[in-house]
């Protein structure tokens, strides 16, 4: 029996009371630094009682065969009286012949030491069976709790970002919400468009394009979907895709100079597109509201 609970001490210390100066990433593989081999050697165990059960039943086979042909071969050894197809213990030429019982035959094919043998092989690759489940389950106790800290701290690290604007979250839409979305599966473009409904059971968006020259109606998934909206910490020198100026799609653009508030209310950030230098090779910066940037979506 393999003893987890030192590990678990080590892996399920609150991540949140690491030092400030490592990110959430790396305090989590610190605190697993040890899962993976006791993994490993969870796996080589298994592994092991794998070999030892093949090797098992490739011997319990072999007996078993053997045991047959024997067995095969005795009854071949029996008479035949009158030409009836009767199989008797024959005693001799000059003895009498008998008529055999169930019993007798068993009996007479029985071999103690190889059934014993059968019996010692088939009881031990169960043993081991059993052992190889009750590891297998315990090496899945371990990676579901690791997944479940993991997933517990990345909800705490997705509150903290959200707190501080440096997290764009993909679903909590509302009806009117802009949002990017990847009309194509796959596909580099990305438009503008406006939530008209969303069922969270099936995580399906019902959207509207922005462009006002069109009148379409999109039906996406959520993994097509992005929400704007959020975003408030942007570096200078970040990579975002930005509505470019005058249209409705998204191009990759570099933030030129950080967010700042407009006249007329909301916020707008200087970016430069990419591919975007005039005849003379410069890039100028171009103005993008705030609520029309999204972070990379892949």
């Amino acid at each position: 029996q393999i003893d987890l609970q030192p590990l678990f001490g080590l892996i399920f210390v609150p991540l949140f009371t690491m030092r400030s100066d490592v990110t959430y990433l790396e305090s989590f593989l610190d605190h697993i630094s040890s899962f993976p081999s006791e993994l490993r050697r969870n796996l080589d165990l298994m592994k092991d009682q794998d070999k030892t059960c093949t090797e098992l039943f490739e011997e319990m086979t072999k007996l078993q065969k053997e045991y047959i042909e024997r067995a095969e071969w005795k009854m071949e050894q029996l008479e035949i009286v009158d030409g009836n197809s009767i199989r008797v213990l024959g005693t001799g030429d000059d003895g009498p012949t008998v008529l055999p019982t169930t019993e007798e035959l068993v009996d007479y094919i029985y071999e103690h030491d190889t059934l014993k043998r059968l019996e010692m092989i088939e009881k031990d690759a169960l043993q081991r069976t059993a052992e190889k489940v009750a590891v297998a389950e315990q090496s899945h106790a371990l990676v579901d709790n690791v997944c479940k800290r993991l997933e517990s701290d990345l909800i705490q690290i997705e509150k903290t970002l959200q707190a501080n604007g440096g997290f764009q979250a993909p679903g909590m839409a509302k009806v009117n919400d802009l949002a990017a979305v990847q009309v194509t599966p796959g596909s580099p473009d990305w438009i503008l468009a406006k939530v008209v409904s969303h069922d969270p059971t099936t995580g399906m968006y019902r959207l509207s394009d922005e462009d006002t020259e069109s009148s379409k109606i999109f039906d996406l998934p959520q993994s097509q979907v992005v929400i704007l909206g959020g975003l408030r910490n942007l570096s200078k020198g970040e990579t975002v895709f930005a509505i470019y100026p005058d249209t409705t799609s998204f191009y990759q653009a570099t933030i030129a100079q950080v967010p700042r508030k407009s006249t007329g209310g909301g916020s707008f950030v200087m970016v430069n597109f990419v591919d975007d230098s005039d005849e003379n090779g410069i890039t100028h910066d171009k103005a993008v509201l705030l609520k029309h940037i999204m972070l990379p979506p892949y």
